[in-house]
């Protein structure tokens, strides 16, 4: 990572905006940032690591107090970072919690902390990666980079007093470092996956073991042997229970078919007399069927003469309808006579009404032309009424605009006089508004500390609390764990004397193999077996205690926790108030108010004082436009006296024109409206009667030829009748009916037949299918007996408790020789299973044991790794820490393994080139410490660099620690970071040693003054 440019707003010392632009110092430059003590030289390295994580480079100061107090209330601290990262750029922006001024109106609001990260790709803004969230910038950031922000300080930034930090180490903080550093993860996951690997593995070892005794308690055996002989004794037993079996089954079979062969035959006899019952009950129907047949035939007879009888019908019918009908019409005939006579009438009169009517248009052409002139005279009366309110209102505001000149005129100089007062009363505004902002300020922190206070009484209550659970799980787990053990213990004993139950004088015991047992366990009168599950829940219930007494733990920890940071937050709150830190908050509230009222007092002056100027103005824009409004207001009174004297005379000529009884507008319209109606009476009522003229004509001829129709169709209607009776009486006669009534009474429609017809039909397929039937049924049963069921049913009982019993012993002894079978088959899985496991725990274990550091000089694999490359680190940090201790010191790995469990592998000791001794780190002095610390930053950067794929550390930045060298240890020093930088790294240094000023003629030059601190660039 290399920086380009940096850009800093109220940050630290600096009030405004600074920019530091890397690039302007050339390719790779080694260049001094200089300045007096507090100027805020470091605040520039704490604006890089705070760019880039959100934390300054000593981690003494939070962000949140890195806010410029020079700053203006309307300047936001931001700093924004521009770096490369190999062949890309990056452009990050980080914006601290703090208190900014409003958008809107007046006071302060909160601004949250926000960051936006961006890749520099070549096009207008970038590709945005972050747009506000500050952890994932801070996350985006890691991954780029390769390191935290710890790491970061130890390995690109040696802040003040912090450089020893990497150089005094033990081995599992450098563990850490160098494993991010050289992305030996890899090794440290192949470690922890062959842990895990050898701990599944003894697991299911143990498992397994546990599982073999669990299969033979099945079966209630100690051994496999018994298991084999109690299969081998299975044998001949299940062979003999099983054709006991199959010839019990022999023998049921056999009386169940006796049993079904006597349930058919005695069926057999029960449908033949049903049968026989059926046909005796429907030979009992026949005199009703031979009626239906006489009533079919009948209905038959009366069809074929009925369309003879239907037709003289139908003509009688017809005949007394036209009758009807002809007396109607003459009744219609004479009435359109009378009706076409009474409209001949009215149809004379209104062609003598239609006579009159060229009258009555003249005299109404007449009244419309008067109508016209009217309406003209109208208008020229109203134009005349509205010149002469125009001319009376023109005058009238023409006076007004001369009274508003004078008192606008007066307000104007009464308005700048109290505007002069105002002016003078406002002076001491802006220093009561600062005190109110900085008051008001300050309440909210003191405030913000009364709630801490009452927030730490909260959080004492709460540890108070959490202490108490604590104690009481730990009992709990205790007790918990305390019957666990017991438990298990009660189990063990049990199975000893399941075991001991077993043992035989003479026989080894399976446990310790001797062939004596003079006290074997047993258990105890009244005790009751432990079971595995009873051993399994107590177990259960121990470890849900723990889990209890864990989360206990958390809850007190977290108190804890809260409580330091209420602390450290109370103190840094107490330091920006200090002269307010125990006034009463009620004494700041009044104290503001006071204040707050008489700004409030003097705003609202300002206000007033703001509407006067604006008075002021409005005052001279009224003046000029009365001004121009009173000139044209004279103009206009001229013109309309001249207009009225026009429309006067106009008038005066109209009134002349119409006669004097129809100069009333409602008496003119009245009479318009009267001739108007009459001349559209007349000519309505004329058409009117010519058109019922017409029509009642139309209607009596069509009477007339209506009538004479229905005449002609009457007298062929009654030949047509006469016709019909005589055909009707010929085919009655030859029919079987005697009469009319008889004829009649035998006619059945279509489904009446139908329904006769079906019912005899069925009755004669019945009568014939069931005499077929029993027929037959009677020549099987003639020489057949019927079955004595009782003594059938006897013999299948008594055949089926036989089967049952054999066949309840045979699946006994197959489910236990089955049981026995499964459990040998289990017995042979799981021994291969164990033996396979077996052999690869013998692999995997000692893999695990050897990468896990568990063997010799218990180093891990992942340290071993990481031993190699500090080796590398070193020979680097050495060449460069003799050149600057002039021959004496280089830096070496202890390779003595540390005592206890405490990490080794990775310590750092120093060779004394005048002792020719190897001694701790520890035992150098500032200067050499400084040197040693420098050494071991550069060889780790020159190593990492040359691993393809490692992170890229093209920049260090040094804080301070020159000025514990002597002059020829300066010197090469300042040669060490020269070959650095030549090597294409970016070297910042901090000092105030005069000689590096001297020496390096690039530089950033921090000046301070009372508003704040400002940067400047020097480049040869």
């Amino acid at each position: 990572m290399k920086p380009l440019k940096l850009s800093l707003q109220a940050f630290g010392p600096f009030a405004g905006q600074e920019t530091v632009d890397f690039t302007s110092l050339g390719e790779n430059p080694l260049f001094l940032i200089n300045g007096p003590t507090g100027a805020g030289k470091s605040s520039i390295l704490d604006a890089i690591c705070y760019a880039l994580y959100g934390h300054t480079t000593g981690a003494e100061r939070d962000a949140t107090q890195m806010r410029c107090d020079h700053a203006d209330v309307s300047v936001l601290t931001e700093v924004s970072l521009e770096f490369m990262l190999g062949d890309k750029r990056y452009l990050i922006r980080r914006v601290p919690l703090q208190e900014r001024a409003k958008s809107r109106g007046e006071g302060t609001t909160t601004q949250q902390p926000e960051a936006q990260l961006r890749e520099l790709d070549g096009s207008e803004d970038g590709r945005l990666m972050v747009s506000k969230s500050v952890s994932e910038a801070t996350t985006h950031i890691k991954d780029l980079l390769g390191l935290d922000v710890e790491q970061f300080r130890q390995v690109m930034v040696l802040p003040q007093g912090k450089f020893r930090e990497l150089l005094m180490a033990d081995s599992r903080e450098r563990e850490k470092i160098f494993g991010q550093l050289f992305q030996t993860n890899i090794y440290r996951r192949i470690e922890d996956r062959l842990k895990a690997q050898a701990a599944g593995i003894k697991q299911q070892v143990e498992g397994h073991r546990s599982e073999i005794k669990g299969i033979l308690q099945t079966v209630e055996v100690s051994s496999e042997n018994e298991v084999a002989a109690a299969l081998e004794a299975l044998k001949p037993q299940l062979a003999d229970a099983l054709a006991a079996k199959q010839a019990a089954n022999q023998t049921q079979q056999t009386a169940i078919a006796n049993r079904d062969q006597g349930l058919a035959l005695q069926k057999r006899f029960s449908d033949y007399g049903a049968k026989r019952e059926a046909l005796n009950t429907i030979q009992a129907q026949l005199p009703q069927i031979e009626k239906d047949q006489l009533r079919l035939q009948n209905a038959l007879n009366a069809q074929k003469i009925q369309h003879h009888f239907d037709q003289q019908q139908s003509q009688a019918s017809h005949l007394s309808q036209l009758e009807q009908e002809i007396t109607l019409s003459k009744q219609q005939s004479e009435k359109a006579s009378a009706d076409l006579e009474l409209a001949t009438a009215a149809l004379s009169q209104a062609q003598t009404a239609l006579n009159g009517l060229d009258e009555l248009k003249k005299q109404q052409n007449d009244l419309q032309r008067y109508e016209g002139q009217l309406t003209q005279l109208t208008q020229a009366e109203s134009s005349l009424q509205a010149r002469q309110k125009t001319a009376e209102a023109s005058r009238l505001q023409y006076e007004v605009q001369q009274r508003e000149y004078q008192a606008l005129l007066t307000e104007q100089t009464a308005t700048q006089t109290s505007t002069h007062q105002l002016t003078i009363e406002l002076e001491t505004l802006p220093g009561l508004e600062a005190k109110v902002a900085d008051l008001s300020h300050k309440l909210k922190l003191r405030q913000e500390l009364e709630s801490l206070r009452q927030e730490a009484a909260q959080i004492a209550e709460q540890i108070r609390q959490a202490q108490t659970a604590f104690d009481s799980q730990t009992a709990e787990h205790s007790q918990a764990q305390r019957i666990a053990n017991q438990t298990e213990f009660q189990w063990h004993s049990g199975q000893a004397a399941l075991l001991a139950k077993e043992l035989q004088p003479g026989e080894p015991c399976p446990v310790c193999g001797s062939a004596e047992h003079p006290k074997p366990a047993s258990l105890q009168s009244g005790e009751e077996l432990v079971t595995k599950e009873q051993v399994d829940a107590a177990r259960s219930h121990q470890q849900q205690a723990l889990n209890r007494l864990n989360t206990c733990k958390e809850a007190l920890d977290q108190a804890n926790t809260r409580k330091t940071l209420n602390t450290q937050h109370g103190q840094q709150l107490r330091a920006s108030i200090a002269d307010y830190a125990d006034t009463p908050v009620e004494l700041m509230v009044d104290e503001l108010a006071n204040a707050e009222a008489v700004v409030k007092q003097l705003q609202a002056k300002r206000i007033q004082q703001q509407q006067l100027n604006q008075r002021l103005s409005d005052i001279q824009q009224q003046l000029q436009r009365v001004s121009t409004s009173s000139t044209e207001l004279e103009a206009r009174v001229r013109q309309d006296h001249e207009g009225l004297a026009q429309v006067s005379a106009q008038v005066q000529q109209l009134r002349q024109q119409i006669p004097a009884n129809y100069r009333q507008a409602d008496v003119l319209t009245q009479e318009l409206r009267r001739l108007s109606e009459r001349i559209q009476t007349i000519t309505q009522e004329a058409a009117a009667a010519q058109q019922q003229q017409e029509q009642r004509k139309s209607v009596k001829d069509k009477a007339e030829s209506t009538l004479e129709a229905l005449t002609k169709q009457s007298i062929d209607a009654q030949a047509k009748l006469q016709q019909a009776r005589e055909t009707w009486e010929t085919a009655l006669k030859a029919s079987a009916f005697t009469d009319v009534t008889s004829f009649e009474a035998a006619i059945l429609d279509e489904p009446e037949q139908q329904a006769l017809r079906e019912g005899v039909d069925r009755y004669q397929a019945e009568v014939s299918s069931l005499q077929a039937v029993l027929e037959q049924m009677q020549s099987e049963l003639a020489e057949k007996k019927t079955p004595d069921m009782e003594a059938l049913e006897a013999d299948v009982s008594a055949a089926s408790a036989l089967f049952e019993q054999a066949d309840l012993s045979w699946r006994e002894l197959h489910e236990r020789n089955n049981l026995f079978q499964s459990v040998q088959a289990k017995l042979k899985q799981a021994h291969q299973k164990n033996e396979a496991l077996e052999q690869q725990y013998a692999v995997i274990g000692t893999l695990s044991d050897v990468a896990n550091g568990q063997t010799g000089d218990k180093i891990s694999l992942n340290r071993f790794v990481l031993s190699v490359l500090l080796d590398d680190v070193l020979i680097q940090a050495s060449q460069r820490l003799r050149l600057m201790s002039k021959g004496r010191y280089q830096l070496v790995r202890k390779e003595d393994r540390a005592k206890g469990n405490k990490a080794s592998g990775l310590e750092l000791e120093v060779e004394d080139g005048n002792t020719g001794k190897t001694r701790s780190v520890a035992t150098l002095s500032g200067g050499e410490s400084f040197m040693a610390a420098l050494s071991l930053a550069l060889g780790l950067s020159d190593v990492v660099q040359s691993y393809a794929g490692g992170i890229k550390l093209d920049a260090l930045f040094i804080d301070e620690g020159f000025g514990s060298l002597d002059t020829e240890s300066l010197d090469a020093a300042i040669r060490v970071l020269i070959d650095l930088q030549q090597t294409g790294r970016m070297i910042g240094v901090i000092s105030h040693v005069s000689e590096l000023k001297e020496q390096m003629a690039l530089r950033l030059d921090v000046v301070s003054n009372q508003s704040g601190s400002k940067i400047s660039m020097k480049v040869a």
